[in-house]
């Protein structure tokens, strides 16, 4: 059975049209996704209002580029969770950060090859929060120049640029001894003091003082 001219032309036509649909068809501008929990780093209960962005380090035409470029951001929701999407292309690895006002920033690297498999990954993001502490130390009543006080925080370092727990002394019966550092908040910070006065020292003396996130809080030590 032969086909008409008009079957032919049809046939052809729709097969030209095919070959350049394929031709031309575009990934999807975002095909993969990656869903982010903000969580308390104490206890890993979710955290809403924390500020995440994703970025990468794209490989393009064989040349490498070292610079992170932000390609999603967001705000985690009242369950902690926030959804980035973004287009599968050649990088070397992904950035994701996790701030805002009343948090240190937390950042973690991921590898590419976790999306191989499934273009959907989950991620839980443990964040910490901030406060700042003022401490102040002011010999209040003394007895003579001699005075002194040893005074440290009894915080232990971690990855943040925190208050030193160095101990230190001062002398004098003129002291004010001012410091203002970041801490790790919602939680207690405990410190402990002697003072020395008329040839003596006394015991050490240890007590503590609460700092919520996000709040500027002082310590007035008169000794």
């Amino acid at each position: 059975m032969q086909m008409s001219y008009g079957q032919y032309l049809r046939i052809l036509v729709a097969g030209l049209i095919f070959m350049f649909g394929m031709g031309c068809r575009r990934d999807p501008a975002a095909n993969l996704t990656l869903e982010t929990r903000t969580s308390l780093a104490y206890d890993a209960t979710s955290e809403s209002n924390v500020s995440v962005k994703l970025e990468r380090r794209a490989v393009s035409g064989g040349v490498f580029n070292g610079n992170y470029e932000l390609i999603a951001e967001g705000t985690s929701n009242s369950e902690g969770l926030v959804v980035l999407m973004f287009p599968r292309v050649n990088v070397l690895d992904y950035r994701i950060t996790g701030s805002g006002s009343n948090w240190f920033e937390e950042e973690a690297i991921l590898n590419p090859d976790i999306f191989l498999e499934n273009e959907f990954q989950a991620l839980d993001l443990p964040m910490t929060p901030k406060g700042e502490i003022t401490i102040r130390l002011v010999n209040g009543d003394p007895f003579d120049e001699n005075d002194a006080i040893q005074f440290r925080t009894l915080n232990v370092p971690g990855n943040y640029p925190t208050c030193s727990n160095a101990s230190g002394t001062f002398s004098g019966s003129n002291v004010v001894k001012d410091r203002t550092c970041w801490i790790e908040a919602d939680r207690y910070l405990p410190y402990t003091y002697r003072t020395y006065r008329n040839g003596e020292w006394f015991d050490y003396i240890l007590d503590s003082i609460w700092v919520a996130r996000g709040e500027s809080r002082v310590l007035n030590l008169s000794w």
